[in-house]
């Protein structure tokens, strides 16, 4: 009888303990889902990188969800579509399982939010809830990159220009030529530019060399004076765009005459007249110029009514070639027909055009490189008498 009642107590205790084992069982199970754990901490796209992220978290009270949190993701405007699929989480995949999954595409809005639902594994009643929306960042606007102003200070300290003209360049290097002519020589290697812009950043460089910053504040002196080319270059922010201006400085006026007015000598009726170099000019300007002939002749005077201009008159230089800045050109005129005794008189208009491609000064027919960019016209006056 002892013995019976000793077993039955025995037994009692270890169905006791076995119950009592399985309620711990099931706090331990309980415990080790903690939903702390559960947060996201970032939302990566496979298919685009965001620019930013708001990630509100769930609020949670006694470990359950009692507020559910929410993700706000800003995608580049060059975003092509929608459909998304999640990429990566931080959470431990082995405890939780995520909704729609990792690797899923769905069709993201601006307006609508997607759920993202991270359940346990050994608890479904234990979630945590992320709603998810994107926002599309706007186009920017393109940055104004300009040259606002160029003025030049000579060294004398008395001149300064405007830009006077602003031209598309045809070479693929350049965008703009700004074409800044005095109204008198100077010295073309000592120019400070004094520059307002519209851009980020402003550099320059001499004959295609690399590009510096140009200060602004205090200005710089560069020397514009032939063969050099200057450019100026205006990008923006992130120097992803930028626009280059090529500056053309000279003056107005490059041809200067020795004699304002050339009067030939007497020529017999019947005559012809060779004139070589019978006056010189000089280039005072920055540029070549080429040997030329008039545009037109005015002021036609002749001893009759009906007779036209007997003389030619072109500017060259001895040697042949161009006549290049600080040289001296000549005057060459011809008399081919004397048909009446008197007086003739006419003007000699030059009519002077830049030439882009060669950065010489002529008097052919504007073209797309060809263009005319401010000069003065250059007039000579010519007079002689047919004698008997």
């Amino acid at each position: 009888m002892k013995r019976f009642v000793f077993n039955t107590i025995l037994t009692f205790f270890i169905l006791l303990s076995a119950c009592s084992s399985n309620d711990n069982s099931g706090s331990d199970s309980e415990e080790s889902i903690n939903l702390e754990t559960a947060k996201l901490t970032d939302f990566p796209f496979e298919e685009i990188d965001y620019t930013n992220i708001k990630i509100t978290q769930p609020v949670i009270s006694n470990n359950e969800e009692t507020t559910e949190g929410e993700i706000i993701i800003t995608l580049p405007h060059t975003v092509t579509s929608l459909s998304l699929s999640l990429k990566s989480v931080n959470i431990d995949t082995e405890k939780f399982n995520v909704f729609p999954s990792v690797g899923n595409k769905e069709l993201f809005s601006e307006t609508d939010f997607i759920k993202y639902t991270i359940t346990s594994k050994n608890n479904p009643d234990k979630t945590l809830h992320y709603n998810v929306k994107i926002i599309i960042e706007e186009n920017p606007k393109e940055e104004i990159l300009s040259l606002t102003n160029f003025e030049l200070l000579a060294n004398d300290n008395s001149a300064f220009t405007d830009i006077d003209l602003i031209k598309k360049s045809k070479l693929q290097t350049i965008d703009s030529l700004i074409i800044c002519l005095f109204p008198a020589s100077i010295n073309f290697s000592e120019l400070a530019p004094a520059i307002k812009y519209k851009g980020s950043n402003i550099e320059y460089r001499i004959n295609d060399n690399d590009f510096k910053k140009y200060p602004v504040d205090t200005g710089e002196t560069i020397n514009f004076k032939y063969p050099n080319t200057v450019d100026f270059k205006i990008s923006n922010s992130t120097n992803s765009t930028s626009t280059t201006y090529r500056i053309i400085v000279d003056t107005k006026h490059p041809i200067s005459f020795n004699e304002a007015e050339i009067t030939i000598p007497d020529l017999l009726i019947g005559n012809t007249y060779n004139g070589t170099g019978v006056a010189t000019w000089v280039n005072q300007g920055n540029y070549p110029i080429t040997t030329m002939s008039p545009n037109e002749y005015t002021n036609v005077v002749t001893p009759a009514t009906g007779l036209n201009n007997i003389f030619a008159v072109t500017l060259s230089k001895n040697s042949g070639g161009n006549i290049n800045p600080n040289e001296e050109g000549t005057v060459n005129i011809t008399i081919t027909e004397t048909p009446l005794i008197g007086e003739y008189k006419v003007s000699a208009i030059y009519h002077l055009n830049f030439n882009q491609n060669s950065w010489i000064l002529v008097n052919s027919p504007t073209d797309s490189f060809i263009g005319n960019f401010g000069y003065s016209n250059v007039e000579l006056n010519v007079k002689g008498n047919i004698i008997e």
